[in-house]
């Protein structure tokens, strides 16, 4: 339940915040801000009880973003008690106009610092000094994020007025003061402490005023301030956050500082121990800038590693690259073996490319110290997914990066050993360098990501260099991509079918249903174009759909025309046989035409019997389940295995063109081919010969006892219309022959 504030008289108090507001995003946009901070270096920057970040958007609206737990002075009672909407009546009503002109000093100057009090629920009336820094939002152009840091500051404010009264009231406040506070002499020895400071340092009084004050600092941050608490002036304060040491703790604590020059030229200091706060900060950060997965650096850290980068080797005559890499078959093993497999997997990807950076030579050595130094751990980063980069900023040649490069891939080569299982994967890596491919690092990053693409069109395992020719090659691919996902709705894909002849009897035993795209232009797009961005969009699985209900649709309408009984033959691609739906459709497919099961042959490719996902076994089993034959397409090109084949319910194999048409030309293609042929004897798996062109080659495939053949030789592809004729011709000349 929210805790009303004060006084609920404040509608008039919010409009007048919001016109400031606005006068001040008109004045801040117009006058635009100059070495605008990340939010690291503000978060650094601001130290307090009580931070809050908000964002203020075109219309002076604002919207609280982040805030920390509990309110300054009573941690007991939550921000949540506190109506979000009415914070400005918090404030006491005198001080009511510090606290709006600050958002407005604060957009147009970028930063501002003031005082005022607050009657806060569970806590009433505070002493507040509250800091604010306001950057633009680079995401959304006109907004601005302000970053508030308040501090309570009333039992600073207290101890101030008891020392202006009496000595003796000094002591008392000090004492009961929750804060540590010192007074030391112009030699730094401590002369006065409370019981806090005590606690703080760990030490006993008289241990503790034995000791000088700079002792208890860490030794670097003793001469950080550009006033050293020796040299404090009169009248200055001093506001730091320093490390202490905290006496039976390992390591530091982290305190809030605060220190000032007396009248008697003594300096009182007060310190708060804020290492918890610190470490929440600390943790807030890596969440921003850290992959949480490998903890390598994420995209944003890695876009201000770039820019650093750029920024100094425009200084000098060094070079710099970018490896942009991609795992091989990473979604193969994520989608077959579990997305914690895959985590584990990519964790032990980032494990190798540490050790092959640090290991690499002294041109990978030295790009990687150059980050280190500052402080960004590694020049790997994970941008998302299975996508890493890494950044060599001071190489002497670009060649210098390829051999980075081949590191890296022969440390991926390795088989790796997650949750007891082998894998394979290796890595595709493209190289762009500065200032050829690009000038900034979102170009730079985009030509390495085109030319990792190019890497892994080449079968991956590799590495590219950038090249311009790549763009028109990357830009093809765009278009084609932007094509495809309008050619359904555009009635820009046609089916053309090619015949299948029985060698046995030399009848249409079959026909295969083999897509076409005529695109925007009227161009003809080629398959092996487009199928293959079809199936990395996803667009595969309604594509193939279309394909299989035109294909039916179609033989339906031959069966009805009179035509003697042939097989639909029809591609199924990986993709849609992890579509868990996959049965279902082709079964209301047959419904819908009024087709058989036995009518219809699924051709699949050999990486669909190899994958192990369960999505892919489940569908082949239920479409097996249906009635439906399967035929392995291209086979004697990849990797199948005899078990493979034995576990999957395969009734032909489809021997790849490249075989057939070394026939004749080739002594070990035909023994290896007459070898395929034997295996599918043995194994009662019906042949099918792609491509026969030659009566040769259809003479020599016979006598090996292949069962049907395809290919030029008795027909092309051809559109439906085409066909249907063909199809008549071929009836006509069966049924003369039957009757002469």
């Amino acid at each position: 339940m929210k805790t009303m504030p004060p006084n609920d008289s404040n509608d008039e108090t919010r409009v007048e915040l919001k016109d400031v507001l606005l006068d001040a995003l008109a004045r801040a946009r117009a006058s635009g801000q100059e070495n605008v901070p990340s939010e690291r270096e503000v978060f650094a920057e601001i130290a307090c009880d009580w931070a809050f970040v908000v964002r203020i958007g075109v219309d002076g609206a604002l919207e609280r973003e982040w805030v920390t737990d509990g309110i300054p002075g009573s941690p007991d009672v939550a921000l949540d008690e506190i109506d979000p909407q009415a914070w400005d009546a918090y404030i006491v009503p005198e001080d009511r106009s510090i606290a709006i002109d600050q958002f407005a000093r604060a957009l147009e100057r970028g930063r501002d610092h003031v005082e005022y009090r607050m009657d806060l629920p569970g806590a009433g009336l505070r002493f507040i000094e509250s800091t604010m820094r306001a950057i633009p939002d680079p995401e959304e152009d006109g907004t601005f994020r302000i970053y508030g840091a308040m501090s309570d500051i009333t039992d600073r404010r207290a101890t101030e007025e008891a020392l202006r009264k009496s000595e003796t009231q000094y002591r008392a406040l000090v004492e009961q003061a929750s804060d540590g506070i010192v007074v030391f002499d112009e030699t730094g020895k401590i002369v006065t402490s409370n019981d806090a400071a005590l606690e703080l340092f760990g030490l006993s009084r008289p241990r503790l005023h034995a000791t000088r004050i700079v002792k208890l600092f860490h030794p670097d941050d003793v001469d950080e301030d550009p006033l050293t608490l020796q040299n404090l002036a009169s009248g200055m304060t001093l506001r730091s956050v320093r490390r202490v040491k905290q006496q039976g703790r390992d390591g530091w604590i982290w305190a809030e500082l605060s220190a000032r020059r007396l009248a008697d030229d003594r300096i009182q200091a007060t310190a708060r121990d804020i290492t918890a706060r610190i470490e929440a900060e600390q943790r807030i950060r890596h969440l921003a800038y850290f992959d949480s997965l490998t903890s390598l650096p994420n995209r944003e850290l890695f876009r201000e590693q770039m820019e650093s980068a750029l920024e100094r080797v425009r200084r000098g005559d060094r070079v710099l690259a970018l490896l942009f890499l991609d795992v091989d078959r990473f979604k193969q093993v994520n989608d077959s073996l579990g997305h914690s497999m895959g985590d584990e997997l990519l964790i032990q990807v980032a494990d190798r490319l540490r050790a092959a950076i640090r290991g690499s030579d002294a041109v990978g050595r030295a790009g990687c110290e150059r980050v280190e130094l500052e402080g960004r751990g590694t020049p790997i980063s994970r941008l998302g997914g299975d996508e890493f980069t890494i950044l060599l900023p001071d190489l002497e040649h670009a060649q210098d990066a390829a051999r980075v490069a081949r590191r890296v891939l022969h440390s991926l080569s390795r088989p790796f050993e997650v949750q007891g299982r082998e894998i394979f994967v290796g890595a595709s890596i493209g190289i762009s360098v500065w200032p050829e491919d690009g000038s900034d690092s979102e170009e730079l990053l985009r030509s390495a990501d085109v030319a990792m693409y190019h890497a892994k069109g080449r079968g991956g395992n590799t590495y590219e260099f950038f090249s311009p020719e790549m763009n028109e090659i990357s830009t093809r691919r765009f278009r084609l991509e932007a094509g495809l996902r309008h050619a359904l709705e555009r009635d820009q894909l046609v089916l053309h079918y090619q015949p299948l002849r029985d060698s046995r009897t030399g009848r249409v035993s079959a026909v295969e249903a083999l897509i076409r795209w005529v695109n925007d232009d009227g161009d003809m797009v080629r398959p092996d174009e487009f199928i293959p961005v079809a199936e990395e969009t996803g667009l595969i699985v309604p594509i193939g759909e279309w394909v299989l209900r035109t294909a039916c649709r179609q033989l339906a309408a031959w069966r009805e025309e009179g035509f003697e009984p042939i097989r639909m033959s029809v591609n199924l691609s990986v993709e849609q046989l992890r579509d868990l739906g996959i049965a279902n459709a082709v079964e209301q497919v047959l419904f819908e035409t009024g087709l058989s099961p036995a009518d219809i042959e699924l051709e699949i490719t050999e990486s669909c019997i190899l994958d192990e996902s369960p999505n892919i076994v489940a569908g082949i089993a239920a479409l097996s389940a249906l009635g439906l034959g399967f035929a392995l397409d291209d086979f004697g090109t990849g990797y199948s295995s005899l078990s493979a084949l034995q576990r999957f319910p395969i009734d032909r194999l489809k021997i790849d063109r490249s075989f057939v048409s070394a026939i004749g030309d080739s002594a070990s293609d035909e023994t290896l081919t007459s070898a395929i042929f034997a295996l599918a004897n043995r194994l009662g798996l019906e042949v099918v010969a792609e491509g026969v062109e030659t009566e040769e080659q259809a003479r020599v495939l016979t006598e090996l006892g292949c069962q049907e053949l395809q290919g030029y030789l008795f027909s092309k592809p051809r559109p439906a219309e085409e066909c249907d004729l063909f199809l008549q011709r071929v009836d006509k000349a069966e049924k003369d022959a039957s009757a002469g």
